[in-house]
């Protein structure tokens, strides 16, 4: 039987294309009981995506804050017709089947699987979604680059690239924490009431969040300088604000 894992998944919209350690260790150790750390985070690349550039940068970030190895491999996963709701529009829940079948073989136990694809997701509620994530019966995810997607001529691609990879962050680390059980709605827990939201809400976790993943193993105490090709994830600004910073520096330079 399939089993969303949280329900606010879904986002209500259509998109056209889609520290300190605050606690003592008696309290972080009870507030992470419950959690169950990814023993590993596999990130899968749909042969359909062909704008990869955001990959690198984002598994990076992720390295630097969270305590399971990532990976990441190319997928050539045939979707046919019955997994579509409509033209570039997948149903989550049937392509989270279809993807647990053809990578059940990968791995071990207790790993947490994404795969990043260029369609838009139809959750079981009939909204369309930024990402969703089912028990079938293992973890699995699937995150969608059109909904994510920036689509503005006057931001050179480095850049669009990087909003693309902050976006996918803000989700990826909400979905990791919230698959391993932890349950909240502030900081970076907050649902995204569309794209503006997700924007503006902040990548931090609140303290006593924090410092549960923390205790759990989920999370690094203290973000690592792991890598160079990547973004620091700590006060990151609003996306917004750096796209307009940075279309304002590109039309001045042309």
């Amino acid at each position: 039987m399939k089993q969303t894992i949280f329900s606010k998944t879904t986002c209500r919209l259509t998109l056209a294309g889609a520290s300190l350690l605050l606690g003592s260790s008696a309290t972080s150790a009870q507030e992470s009981k419950g959690l169950h750390a990814p023993t590993e985070i596999r990130l899968y690349i749909h042969s359909d995506l062909k704008d990869t550039d955001f990959v690198r940068p984002l598994v990076c970030a992720l390295k630097r804050v969270l305590v399971a190895p990532i990976s990441t491999q190319d997928l050539r996963l045939p979707l046919g017709k019955e997994l579509f709701t409509a033209p570039m529009q997948l149903d989550a829940a049937k392509l989270a089947v279809h993807f647990n079948q053809a990578t059940i073989r990968d791995g071990t136990t207790g790993e947490f699987k994404y795969l990043f694809l260029p369609y838009n997701l139809r959750a079981a509620a009939g909204y369309s979604t930024f990402h969703a994530t089912f028990a079938v019966p293992n973890l699995v995810g699937a995150v969608s680059t059109t909904s994510l997607d920036v689509r503005d001529p006057n931001l050179p691609q480095p850049q669009m690239s990087e909003i693309i990879g902050r976006r996918f962050y803000k989700v990826m680390i909400r979905s990791i924490a919230q698959s391993a059980g932890l349950r909240g709605e502030g900081c970076t827990l907050a649902f995204p009431y569309g794209l503006a939201a997700l924007d503006q809400k902040t990548s931090e976790f609140c303290p006593s969040d924090r410092a549960a993943l923390v205790a759990a193993s989920i999370l690094k105490e203290k973000e690592s300088e792991e890598g160079s090709d990547c973004f620091a994830t700590s006060a990151l600004e609003p996306i917004g604000r750096r796209a307009r910073i940075a279309q304002s520096d590109y039309l001045a330079s042309k």
